[in-house]
């Protein structure tokens, strides 16, 4: 066992995460800033869909699988047969990757057409959202070769490198997003196509070196023969249809978006980067250490301190994103207003964004408990039971899509790729923590307690947005101050009150606070 607590690593993950998400959210400001919700800004999201439903799958499916994976290999395997592995791995990636892109480019034009039926009768955008998804393409190819290398860096309890990865990504689009996009190209989406390829080489970058740090270089082996390579397949399958959920919702809000009025595309995905930032920063900091233990404790056979450990993580998860939820609801408007209402972000873009918002944010929780619970399902190398689910949630958002467009517009797409992410949620969660079985999970308690604090700190924030006036403030500083003293105080007694109800762990947890380290119990 490493000797690396839980604790250290989630903090080390949410410092690395808390500058990705910060840099991150500095590119979306930049791109709304000089495209707003613009034609341009939807032909680009169009063009990314494709690249980007296959990087989550590909990547997703390469970093997630090969942590337990590489955890037997260490413990059955010679060092030398387990680089031999990963160099098997790496030869495979860049074939399957390669070949992506070739049937992509040639596709292309046909791909786009089926994603985007509104672009149709524009020419101009239809013929931009084509070119880019050909400049963006090969980015396939680094996403997949950057899932092995973090997969292998994390499985050694190596979190700071894969963290900083995003950064590297985030940074060089920012740049590439200004000197290409806005000067060099004169405000032409196309430059921001450019800088997201060269962006994404960019990462490797950071995670290339760490990895030869440790003695791994990775290079084309041809004879693909290793038992581990085979169980990895195996398991790998599966979680590309996992893992594609998020993205399938996506693609098809953007292809039913693609015929609302202008600039519904890009309010759908301004709202759906906001609402993921906690999911990425505080929820994954989380459960990346989490699921690495895990995947050790059930290859040890250690089921109780596994159970326990997994209940702890469930409660803690759910501790954390109730408030936050409950401020994107309350205090969508004026967020919007103080991040992205700049430039050509104004008024219209704000309202248009607003609803979206509103409504992914409903669905905050289940986004949040799926990104934790597959986890757990990964750990125990159980593939499908989360593949069913993922069928059963894409079918769900499909049909509430088609249903909710029709009388909500934009909201309706966003209202359903929440409730979607709730019925994942609560399938995985019944499946894997089986709460009529596990009284010491607490799951009665935990609901009514997080509920009473929640409705508590609710009608706190609804005070402060009428008494603050909020809805009408203008001026970043006054409107970041009246935001940061809602948040402390609302989040004050959200905090008071669950220590006043007694939710489970919550106690330890403010005593490892005060002493400035948290750890979860084993």
């Amino acid at each position: 066992m490493r000797k690396r607590s839980i604790g250290f690593s989630a903090s080390l993950i949410f410092i690395a995460t808390l500058i990705s998400r910060v840099s991150g959210f500095a590119r979306e400001i930049v791109m709304a800033i000089f495209f707003a919700t613009s034609s341009s800004t939807d032909a680009w999201l169009m063009a990314s869909a494709l690249p980007n439903l296959l990087f989550s799958t590909v990547n997703g499916a390469i970093s997630v699988t090969l942590v337990p994976i590489l955890t037997d290999g260490d413990a059955s395997y010679s060092p030398r047969s387990v680089t031999r592995f990963l160099n098997e791995v790496f030869t495979l990636v860049v074939l399957v990757t390669l070949g992506l892109v070739a049937v992509g480019e040639v596709f292309a034009p046909a791909i786009v057409h089926l994603m985007a039926p509104g672009f149709v009768g524009h020419p101009g955008e239809l013929t931009k959202t084509i070119d880019m998804t050909r400049i963006m393409l090969p980015t396939i190819l680094f996403w997949g070769i950057a899932g092995l290398v973090v997969g292998a860096l994390q499985e050694r309890d190596e979190y700071f490198a894969p963290a900083m990865s995003p950064v590297a990504v985030n940074v060089v689009r920012i740049f590439t997003i200004i000197l290409i996009g806005h000067y060099l190209m004169h405000n032409n989406i196309i430059g921001v196509a450019i800088g997201f390829t060269i962006a994404v080489a960019a990462q490797l970058v950071v995670t290339v070196p760490v990895l030869r740090r440790m003695g791994i270089h990775l290079r084309f082996r041809w004879h693909f023969s290793h038992p581990l390579l085979k169980r990895m397949i195996r398991m790998a399958g599966p979680f590309f249809l996992t893992s594609s959920v998020g993205s399938i919702g996506v693609i098809v809000d953007r292809i039913l978006a693609s015929e609302l009025v202008v600039g519904s595309i890009a309010a759908l995905n301004y709202a759906y980067v906001l609402v993921q930032i906690p999911v990425g920063l505080l929820v994954s900091s989380l459960a990346q250490p989490i699921y690495t233990r895990l995947s050790r404790y059930h290859s040890f056979h250690e089921d109780q301190t596994f159970r326990q450990l997994a209940m702890q993580g469930f409660r803690l998860v759910l501790a954390v994103i109730v408030p936050i939820t409950i401020w994107f609801l309350v205090l969508n408007v004026p967020i919007l207003r103080l991040l992205y209402q700049h430039g050509r972000f104004q008024g219209r873009s704000t309202d248009l964004t607003s609803g979206a918002l509103f409504y992914f944010a409903l669905g905050l929780p289940g986004f949040s408990l799926y990104f934790y619970l597959q986890r757990l399902f990964f750990a125990t190398k159980d593939t499908r039971s989360p593949s069913r689910f993922s069928i059963i949630t894409i079918i769900v958002n499909i049909i509430g899509d088609l249903i909710l467009v029709r009388v909500m517009k934009v909201d309706g797409l966003a209202l359903a790729t929440g409730l979607a992410a709730w019925v994942n949620a609560i399938l995985l969660a019944w499946k894997a923590l089986k709460p009529r079985y596990n009284s010491n999970l607490h799951m009665g308690r935990t609901l009514l307690t997080l509920a009473l604090a929640g409705l508590g700190m609710l009608g706190v924030s609804l005070a402060s947005f009428h008494l603050l006036h909020l809805a009408t403030m203008t001026g970043i500083l006054p409107l970041f101050l009246a935001l940061a003293l809602t948040g402390i105080v609302s989040g004050a007694v959200y905090i008071l009150l669950l220590l006043v109800f007694h939710y489970p762990d919550m106690g330890y947890i403010i005593s490892r606070l005060t002493r400035g380290r948290v750890t979860l119990r084993r």
